[in-house]
């Protein structure tokens, strides 16, 4: 693929052809898919070297906030949100991290975890943050490259439990404002326990953990790990879910808002992958063709209504 082409695509530049050509050849291979994501990230870091960025002072306060390398600058580029938040004097200074609707990050820990965050996500942790002491707390999604440890086991903290891991690959998807807590591991072992948890869960790779927080449920199924691990490279894909859950996704990933009728959407599930230079009217085109619904955008605003059944 003409890397000219990549990065016209990248910003949004490419024409409806030019778009069609680039996903038919990231779908066509997965040696194509995994130059798509490199490319991915070449492109994106090289939004952290842009001279607009360097004016403000707050880049040089964001780059002593800890062995981040070069993730505090990508932060600082996307927009995030760093705050300082007061807690008692042994658990140190707390940092949080808040990425903008419509954006995702890259960053690094003081022990050497990779973690991407997704759109609309916060993430928390201490300036005590070290190798041998390694707790975070997440609400939204990130994807976690846990440097390994057997003696220090690296800790996310969610409201209905925590999930353990001495060295692996996995994402969790704990939003405040979706029904469920998930956890998907790709390589390596995790355990979630405690919180509202029933029972402590053990999970082999391909496992999926999803707590039902109404019901008070866990259940445990076994999927497609690439499906939870395509956004850190600008897609999504959705493996049978809620027409809901992908509603609020959507709104996420375009910084939109979508109302629709909650009852229905809870009842309709759809399968389907997207790139992220794909406009959120062609998405809706496409989700109309499976699902009898119509749509009307207004700006940022879009409405989406269910149409009648016709009369036999």
């Amino acid at each position: 693929m003409d890397k000219n082409l990549l990065y016209k695509y990248f910003k949004g530049e490419a024409s409806p052809s030019e778009r069609k050509a680039v996903r038919t050849w990231v779908e066509a291979s997965a040696d194509h898919y995994d130059e798509y994501i490199r490319e991915r990230k070449l492109f994106d870091a090289s939004l952290l070297l842009s001279p607009r960025e360097v004016r403000s002072p707050l880049k040089a306060r964001l780059l002593r906030l800890g062995r981040m390398a070069a993730a505090a600058a990508a932060v600082f580029a996307l927009g995030v949100l760093f705050q300082h938040l007061n807690t008692r004097p042994e658990e140190g200074l707390m940092q949080r991290i808040i990425v903008p609707m419509g954006q995702r990050v890259n960053l690094q820990l003081a022990d050497g975890t990779d973690v991407w965050l997704n759109s609309g996500s916060e993430f928390t942790y201490s300036t005590t943050f070290s190798k041998s002491d390694r707790r975070v707390t997440l609400d939204g999604e990130g994807y976690f490259k846990v440097a390994k440890d057997a003696r220090h086991p690296f800790r996310i903290e969610t409201a209905c439990a925590a999930v353990e891991v001495l060295g692996t690959e996995f994402d969790v998807i704990n939003y405040a404002e979706f029904a469920t807590t998930e956890a998907i591991l790709c390589n390596g072992s995790i355990r979630a326990y405690g919180g509202r948890l029933p029972a402590p869960v053990t999970l082999k790779p391909g496992d999926r953990l999803v707590f039902d927080r109404k019901e008070g449920r866990a259940s445990r199924s076994r999927v497609s790990t690439r499906n939870y691990s395509q956004w850190m490279g600008g897609s999504l894909s959705f493996d049978d879910t809620s027409l809901a859950d992908i509603l609020t996704n959507l709104e996420r990933w375009y910084a939109v808002e979508i109302d629709a009728p909650e009852a229905w959407t809870r009842q309709v599930r759809m399968s389907f992958k997207l790139i992220r230079n794909e406009s959120i009217e062609e998405i809706l085109k496409a989700m109309s063709l499976v699902v009898e619904m119509d749509y009307v955008c207004a700006g940022r605003r879009i409405t989406i209504i269910p149409k009648q059944p016709k009369n036999s």
